[in-house]
């Protein structure tokens, strides 16, 4: 290895930093131009420019001599920090560079083993790409760059160079880096070539590591490249100490840490608050010194760094506009197949509910308005003395009213209880002995309440047919005790005696049953009728009467028939 060569991989870096900034660019932008999300950046830049550098030793109190070897022989000056002139302070590792210009810090003359350290504190986590230094004096013999993760509490070593690794560092010469020990940091002694004065000697984070290409994949690399504070520490100058006096100092002209400042891909610039602090400009609904987190309300899934693939955005928790919190659990995000895992908090508006989607105990949903709304939860007010309970039905609103009384709230009796002054027993049943000659013969002939028979499996089975009609008009038809409903089968759903096709046929009410509107049917709605077959002299019509299953439609009807004829086909009614 030549001096050349250490010049060309300093070019390589160079390079590497410009297309750095034009991807920086081309993703600075966090959201597409149809305003979806997507990973963002900020832009890279050397972290080391103007920034103030914590230097151990500097030269000039008092003034000192240096010399650096010459075309003829050796240039020598004195370092004086009283005179503006010729002073070499810490600044100067981190100005503008001129190379027809060069201004260098210098350290006091130091015994060969004697250590100097210089640290630039970032003030938040950086993402670092490289590690750069411009030499004015020989180069050190023993170097090493560490790396802080949290604000120089601790030191993570990050390059080794040094022409003994293994005395000075205990570290084998060029070590191997695998996809097992990807922060593995090395040594190495591609530093020591002629010249040994001047030249410039360049760490990259991420060269040589397997996974570099993969970065967004490799969370172990990831915090490799990640720092709040950069160390450079010069060990030996020489591993002799055959050197004259003046010429046993350190001098760097350029010290580079080329970056950008870590977002975890939500934001694409960093900016330093009232309080002088340093944090990202956070996008995606995240929050955060690095956008590390979610905001407040926005748990609906976890918080994720965002890559190429996906930004990762934080997500919104659904609570019906009840409530302005919620919090993130693991186990319902796993049960839900990654969908969704935000629990609403603190709901309000008298809702309740994971979502805050239903009305807490002693409130009922009003129908006539939508779930968002925030008076959707009527308050149940169940008469204390004629109910049995103030918890009513969540979807009607019905109280549980008790023997005699009826009701929405439970505040009337029923026909055959008169009220008493009881709070137990608020309505008591009128004994038949009482009721009067003229109450009898009224009732004789009235309406009996209509029984609804439920549709079940097992009296789907033992019905002879089943149809789905659409009533078409109602009227009389001789003979004169009988109704005849005109109706369109659209669907039969059972084979029996009588053969129903699709289209126009009647139905047989009683005139009895149809002023009592047992059944209720009207012209121009649906409903699924089943029966038995029964003979009369209306022998090929059907007869619908107390025991015929009459239910209005509704679609979600289909697929309990076709699970009632399921069964049925397998004799497994019950």
């Amino acid at each position: 290895m030549d001096f050349q060569m250490t010049r060309k991989a300093f070019q390589m870096l160079v390079y590497l930093s410009l297309i750095l900034r034009v991807n920086s660019s081309r993703t600075g932008l966090c959201y597409n131009v149809y305003g979806r999300p997507q990973t963002c950046r900020p832009d890279f830049h050397d972290l080391a420019y103007e920034k103030n550098i914590y230097v151990s030793h500097t030269c000039g109190f008092p003034p000192r001599r240096f010399c650096t070897p010459h075309l003829r022989g050796q240039k020598c000056d004195i370092c004086d920090g009283r005179d503006a002139t010729r002073v070499h302070p810490a600044s100067f590792l981190s100005d503008l560079h001129d190379e027809n210009n060069v201004t260098c810090w210098v350290s006091d003359p130091v015994q060969s083993r004697e250590n100097i350290t210089f640290v630039l504190s970032l003030g938040k986590t950086y993402d670092i790409t490289y590690v750069s230094l411009q030499f004015c004096s020989i180069r050190p013999e023993s170097m090493a760059i560490y790396k802080s993760m949290d604000f120089g509490k601790t030191w993570q070593p990050y390059q080794f160079y040094s022409g003994d690794c293994e005395n000075v560092y205990e570290r084998p010469l060029n070590g191997y880096v695998s996809v097992h020990n990807e922060q593995e940091p090395l040594c190495t002694d591609g530093h020591l070539i002629r010249p040994h004065h001047g030249g410039r000697i360049a760490f990259s984070t991420l060269a040589g590591r397997p996974s570099a290409s993969r970065l967004e994949m490799s969370p172990v690399l990831q915090e490799w490249v990640i720092a709040t504070d950069i160390k450079v520490e010069f060990n030996r100058i020489s591993a002799t100490s055959k050197r004259p006096k003046d010429h046993l100092y350190y001098g760097v002209s350029n010290f580079m840490v080329g970056g950008r400042c870590h977002c975890n891909g939500h934001a694409s610039r960093c900016n330093r608050g009232p309080d002088g602090a340093i944090a990202c400009e956070c996008r995606h609904n995240t929050a955060g010194t690095d956008c590390q987190v979610c905001k407040p309300f926005f748990n609906d899934r976890p918080w994720r760094a965002a890559t190429t693939e996906s930004p990762n955005h934080c997500r919104a928790c659904n609570c019906n506009l009840h409530s302005k919190s919620c919090e993130f659990n693991m186990e319902l995000f796993k049960l839900s197949g990654g969908r969704s895992g935000g629990v609403c908090i603190n709901c309000r508006h008298n809702t309740a509910g994971r979502y805050c989607h239903y009305c807490k105990e002693g409130y009922f949903k009003d129908p006539n308005l939508p779930t968002t709304h925030r008076k959707t939860c009527k308050l149940c007010n169940c008469h204390p003395h004629g109910s049995r309970g103030r918890v009513c039905d969540q979807s009607t609103g019905q109280c549980p009213c008790k023997e005699g009384v009826r009701g929405r709230t439970c505040t009337k009796c029923a026909p055959g209880y008169a009220r008493t002054k009881s709070n137990i027993v608020p309505c008591l049943a009128v004994p038949q002995n009482v009721m009067s000659e003229q109450s009898k013969v009224k009732d004789i002939g009235a309406c009996s309440q209509c029984r609804h028979i439920p549709l079940r499996a097992k009296r789907f089975c033992r019905r002879d047919y089943a149809m789905k009609v659409t009533v078409v008009r109602v009227d009389k038809h001789s003979p004169k005790e009988w109704v005849r409903v005109t109706v369109n089968i659209n669907t039969s759903f059972k084979r029996s005696a009588l053969r129903f096709r699709r289209g126009d046929g009647y139905l047989w009410v009683r005139l009895r049953d149809h002023k009592c509107k047992c059944p209720r049917l009207k012209r121009g709605r649906s409903y699924f009728i089943a029966g038995k077959v029964r003979r009369n002299r209306l022998r090929r019509s059907i007869i619908v009467d107390g025991r015929s299953i009459v239910v209005p439609w509704k679609n979600k009807l289909l697929k309990r028939i076709y699970r009632f004829k399921k069964l049925q086909r397998k004799n497994r009614c019950r």
